[in-house]
């Protein structure tokens, strides 16, 4: 953290070279994460958009926080952006489907316990199922259920990162599943 604080107060001194040290120190960071939340063929533009996002905002970055976190919130800002200008909303049917997906698709719209189905939301099969259900979801609320759900992301955090209150993080978050449950209920009727 040290060569980090080092590194953004040469940068703000006007050592525009310096932003080299944390692009070599945090590229692979992320492009796995834009990686994570991008089609493949898209990740270096969105990644790109990342640096750029953050040299600009430089001045901003408050060393209470370890940089890492700041620049994770401009990777989710920048992944949310991308969906928002894309808008990719295909329609998804169960028919590309393994057995296992369709299998997984039924038990999810039966009626089951949040317990449950937060245990069977760690099973690969079913990440892909939901991952298929979240591009029918707005920018903001896939940035939201990716962020908690499948980055461990805090509450508290994601709401910093958008700007919203803790409480009214967790009505989206809410909203959110609803929406979910009802694209992927959508799939199994028309698939």
């Amino acid at each position: 953290m040290d060569e980090d604080l080092a590194a953004i107060k040469k940068i703000l001194g006007g050592n525009v070279d310096a932003f080299e040290l944390l692009l070599r120190k945090y590229s692979p960071k992320v492009f796995v994460m834009v990686g994570h939340k991008v089609p493949v063929e898209d990740v270096d533009v969105v990644a790109q958009d990342v640096f750029v996002s953050a040299f600009r905002s430089l001045r901003t970055y408050e060393a209470r926080q370890p940089f890492e976190n700041w620049l994770s919130r401009i990777v989710r800002r920048r992944c949310c952006d991308y969906w928002r200008d894309n808008e990719r909303h295909n329609r998804i049917t169960v028919d590309g489907m393994s057995d296992r997906h369709r299998q997984w698709v039924d038990y999810v719209v039966s009626e089951m316990a949040q317990d449950t189905l937060e245990r069977e939301c760690k099973k690969k099969e079913a990440v892909d199922i939901v991952h298929l259900a979240l591009g029918h979801l707005n920018a903001e609320d896939k940035a939201l259920i990716e962020s908690v759900y499948f980055e461990d992301v805090s509450l508290k955090e994601v709401a910093v990162t958008f700007g919203w209150s803790v409480v009214g993080a967790k009505v989206r978050a809410h909203r959110a599943r609803k929406k979910l449950r009802v694209i992927v209920e959508n799939m199994v009727k028309n698939g």
